[in-house]
């Protein structure tokens, strides 16, 4: 938005809020000034002062007029926008790719790791049934030579039933 404007021989001043304070003094001819305000909305102040001629009354005559930005002016600014998009957009893609890499790293060694931790419970599966098979069978054997322990113990203290005949 563009604005100009003219003012009478007197203190004069305009606030734009979202940018910057001014002031302009108009002594002996009008002040005629052109800003651009940009793509973003704001508030324009025109504050007309009468301090260095406070005995006399003064008339005040002014023109505003906003004129919408030219087309190169819109061409530009959408050209810059695109670029610092673009920028952004090359950054995240870099920051992405490398953040990429290393997921993909992490998962490989990760994969290769729980390939590794399944082998190794297959195994101690394995080694458990055969301990857990040998138990059993310790534990048969274990009642059996109790069993034969006990016959052979009262055969050695009590004899065989055929060692009397054969003494004879």
């Amino acid at each position: 938005m563009h604005t100009s404007y003219l003012y009478s021989s007197f203190l004069t001043s305009f606030l734009l809020l979202s940018q910057e304070h001014a002031k302009f003094e108009a002594e002996e001819s009008p002040v005629t000034q052109k800003f651009l305000v940009g793509t973003v909305p704001c508030t324009i102040t025109f504050t007309f002062d009468n301090e260095s001629s406070w005995m006399r009354e003064k008339v005040v005559s002014y023109k505003c007029t906003v004129l919408p930005p030219s087309k190169e002016s819109l061409a530009a600014g959408r050209r810059r926008r695109a670029k610092a998009c673009l920028k952004a957009v090359e950054d995240d893609l870099q920051t992405a790719t490398t953040r990429l890499t290393a997921a993909s790293e992490q998962k490989s060694n990760l994969q290769a790791e729980v390939a590794k931790l399944m082998q190794e419970l297959a195994e101690k599966k394995k080694s458990w049934q055969v301990a857990e098979k040998e138990e059993a069978w310790l534990k048969e054997r274990k009642v059996l030579r109790m069993e034969q322990q006990k016959l052979l113990r009262e055969r050695l203290t009590n004899g065989w039933k055929d060692e009397t005949s054969l003494a004879k």
